[in-house]
């Protein structure tokens, strides 16, 4: 994902940011906010109901310091609470399933890459809390006690799921690499 930055010079202070100010930068980041709106909810109205959202909840707790990262945590988490019961009922799914431990790090720039030129495909073979813990854990590089403390889920669930994302994005990218050879190989 690109990341989000405002090309507005805004001084940080200790105060909080103007309604005008907070508007300004979701106004210079919608496009990478749209992008990590629809790629969470799958739908290009529910996006756009959660970037306006967040903007609309941001007037009253951003500060200026914030600007970096709040714009997109103010989107994430309104989208969580747009599926905060379909996230529960998936967590108690991934709850009894067994993941290996340990190896849940946060993605690589190139595998970030890759998730938002394959958004489509990833987004279609991922459920909603998948989604979310892909972006959260593996993106934006969040601990998964943290992830599950937002979520309202335990970090079992929280960790089954990104083991899940992680098997699904292997399996995706070799498919795409098939298709890529595939395409190009003639069969006799």
């Amino acid at each position: 994902m690109a990341a989000i930055t405002t090309s507005r010079s805004i001084a940080i202070s200790s105060g909080i940011a103007s309604a005008e100010e907070i508007q300004t930068v979701f106004d210079e980041n919608r496009r990478q906010l749209m992008w990590l709106a629809e790629f969470l909810t799958g739908d290009e109205m529910m996006a756009s109901a959660c970037v306006l959202d967040a903007c609309a909840a941001s007037e009253y707790q951003l500060g200026q310091d914030c600007f970096w990262t709040w714009t997109r945590d103010a989107t994430i988490l309104s989208t969580v609470d747009l599926f905060r019961v379909r996230i529960a009922q998936l967590a108690s799914a991934y709850d009894r399933r067994e993941y290996v431990d340990g190896q849940l790090a946060p993605l690589g720039s190139e595998t970030i890459q890759f998730v938002v030129s394959h958004s489509d495909t990833i987004r279609r073979r991922l459920d909603v809390l998948c989604r979310v813990v892909l972006i959260l854990c593996g993106v934006e590089q969040r601990p998964t006690g943290e992830a599950a403390l937002l979520l309202g889920v335990s970090n079992h669930a929280v960790e089954a799921a990104y083991c899940a994302v992680l098997e699904s994005l292997e399996i995706i990218d070799c498919d795409a690499i098939l298709e890529e050879y595939g395409g190009a190989a003639t069969v006799n």
